[in-house]
């Protein structure tokens, strides 16, 4: 059969099929629209447009793809400056979904591999309905993911909130180092340090040392000076 002659009645049938969905610019030119079924009320529309080659079916059609929405009366928490939501609620996320440049690409390529595969046959029909199917599980698998995400940063912020009542876990390490803070804090080393001086260097008498305070050892020292500071 002649390649205008098929494609005359390719163009036909889809006209049949899409009545309100295709576009048609020329005999070798038009553009359906292929309406998504999404988990939102959000209206998601993927727009496939078709050139036929001279040759066509013996060749691929020439393709591309575009991507719209409608979200006109939907309405969306966390996006109002006023709004008291901090973020969009898990069951709103569908509505946030969008097909990106790289989903376009992505779902593209798919279709022009399937129509190199169909070469020598009209493909048009067949193209639209994979195209059709791809698009609806690329948009569950971006919703799911937003999906794992919202809950993973929900679960951070709860651990988060758990700290301020439970508090941080004490380890050997975090004590080593509040304690080498403390005593520089408070300089404790020095005083202990002054206090020896005063002890053994300076031969105070029995009695003096003990109107000073300065008896106990660095221990009992360092331990009157912490509970000082954290009273005051």
């Amino acid at each position: 059969m002649d390649p205008l002659e098929e494609q005359q009645q390719e163009l036909e049938v889809l006209e049949s099929i899409y009545p309100d969905e295709l576009t048609k610019i020329s005999d070798q030119k038009f553009s359906i629209h292929i309406a998504l079924d999404t988990p939102s009320e959000t209206k998601h529309t993927i727009i496939l447009h078709v050139k036929y080659p001279p040759e066509y079916p013996e060749v691929v059609p020439e393709l591309s793809l575009e991507a719209e929405f409608d979200d006109e009366g939907v309405e969306q928490h966390g996006n109002d400056e006023d709004s008291e939501d901090e973020g969009p609620r898990l069951g709103d996320l569908g509505e946030f979904v969008r097909f990106e440049s790289a989903d376009i690409r992505t779902l593209l390529l798919k279709i022009e591999d399937e129509a190199a595969a169909q070469i020598g046959i009209p493909s048009v029909f067949a193209l639209t309905s994979q195209l059709k199917e791809e698009a609806e599980s690329l948009f569950q698998a971006k919703l799911t993911k937003a999906q794992k995400e919202y809950e993973t940063k929900l679960l951070a912020q709860e651990m988060e909130e758990q700290k301020k009542f439970h508090g941080t876990k004490v380890t050997k390490e975090s004590w080593t180092k509040w304690r080498e803070n403390l005593r520089k804090e408070l300089k404790i080393d020095e005083k202990v340090a002054q206090a020896y001086q005063e002890m053994h260097g300076g031969r105070m008498t029995g009695r003096e040392i003990f109107e000073k305070g300065l008896a106990g050892n660095e221990d009992d020292l360092e331990a009157e000076v912490a509970a000082i500071a954290i009273t005051n």
